[in-house]
């Protein structure tokens, strides 16, 4: 790999990001990775389990000899740490991060002249209801897509050293716009989240010795971190407000049909979801 990083830093390392340096390190062997913890007996932890061979508090600290910078914090810091990232950094360095909202992030980044030339922005389509570096794996890119969205000042090269990065995770990148990416992870991820909110808020103390493995499939992450997901939901709003709207008319469709005892048209709003979910597979590396 052109430009192949010997020194990264990661900010905020938790689930993505001790993954991002455990897959890097049993890909590439010598890779020194600086961890920035607010906790010292967490970036303590990192060092024993090699995750990090060093830890900061400082976003500056770690960032000035690193090659790549990665943000792995809560969407609504990430702007902000990408900015201090590249005041500290190297001219070279490349900044990216793991957010799962892309459009606000990009745009802020964007006022930064600086930060917007080091900076390309990537989402890794991976991940677990659960969190903390504890629940990470070297192998959690895997066969998953990584969605690059780079601004209008981004320059070529370094979307190549991007892609190039993330690719060496084991993922495979995929490139569209900010806007485009924050509407389709609406409908596939930010809206589904919510949705399976509302059936884990269903369970009543009568029926919740009931429960099968049904609902533990649709409910599942709903147990994902609802300060994180609360900061998805602020940053996408006006997609996720669109999206949740489309998935109202359906459900009041379904309503309706049942109300009006018409079983045919049930029949085939079942039918239709079963072929969309049948025909729908996640990417995978071939």
């Amino acid at each position: 790999m052109q430009h192949w990083p010997r020194r990264i830093a990661i900010v905020g390392v938790g689930l993505l990001g001790a993954s991002v340096a455990k897959s890097l390190r049993e890909s590439f062997g010598e890779l020194h990775v600086t961890a920035v913890v607010r906790d010292p007996r967490k970036g303590e932890v990192l060092v024993e389990n090699r995750v990090a061979d060093v830890f900061t508090h400082s976003v500056a600290v770690a960032s000035e000899a690193a090659d790549v910078v990665v943000i792995a914090t809560p969407v609504d810091r990430i702007a902000d740490f990408v900015m201090q990232a590249a005041v500290a950094s190297k001219p070279d360095c490349l900044v990216t991060d793991v957010g799962s909202t892309k459009r606000g992030i990009v745009d802020a980044v964007a006022m930064d002249a600086l930060a917007a030339k080091k900076f390309v922005a990537a989402h890794p389509i991976a991940g677990s209801e659960k969190t903390g570096a504890e629940h990470s794996c070297a192998d959690l890119f895997r066969g998953k897509v990584t969605v690059l969205t780079p601004s209008d000042q981004t320059l070529p090269e370094l979307l190549s050293r991007a892609e190039a990065f993330w690719q060496a995770t084991g993922s495979r990148t995929v490139v569209m716009s900010p806007a485009d990416h924050d509407l389709h992870l609406a409908s596939v991820s930010h809206v589904p989240h919510l949705a399976s909110s509302a059936v884990a808020k269903l369970v009543c103390p009568e029926s919740a010795d009931l429960v099968g493995s049904g609902w533990l499939d649709i409910t599942r992450v709903a147990a994902g971190d609802p300060a994180m997901w609360l900061a998805i939901c602020q940053e996408n709003r006006v997609a996720i407000e669109n999206q949740l709207a489309c998935l109202i008319d359906s459900i009041d469709d379904c309503r309706r049909m049942l109300k009006d005892h018409d079983d045919a048209g049930l029949l085939r709003w079942l039918e239709e979801a079963k072929t969309i979910r049948d025909q729908t597979k996640p990417s995978t590396l071939d």
